[in-house]
């Protein structure tokens, strides 16, 4: 059975708060070689902030569940596009 994707995507967004090597971590996310998005975590504040790209749009979220599905809406947004 193939894990779901919001799954993956939390995974990735959880792994950033685990990683204790810096004060902030990016993470670009692509579908189909294009950068679609981008989520930095801030130690500080414990927050993730969410960029899209197209079109360009910028949030801040104190729930890794909230930012993970905002990276799940641009994924499939450009997924079903085509």
């Amino acid at each position: 059975m193939e894990e779901s994707t919001l799954l993956q995507i939390i995974r990735r967004l959880n792994a950033m708060r685990c990683d204790t090597s810096g004060k902030r971590q990016r993470r670009v996310f692509e579908q189909f070689g294009v950068p679609v998005c981008e989520v930095t975590y801030v130690r500080a504040s414990d927050e993730f902030i969410f960029v899209r790209f197209r079109p360009q749009e910028r949030y801040c979220f104190d729930s890794i569940d909230l930012a993970a599905i905002e990276v799940y809406d641009s994924l499939y947004e450009l997924r079903h596009t085509f």
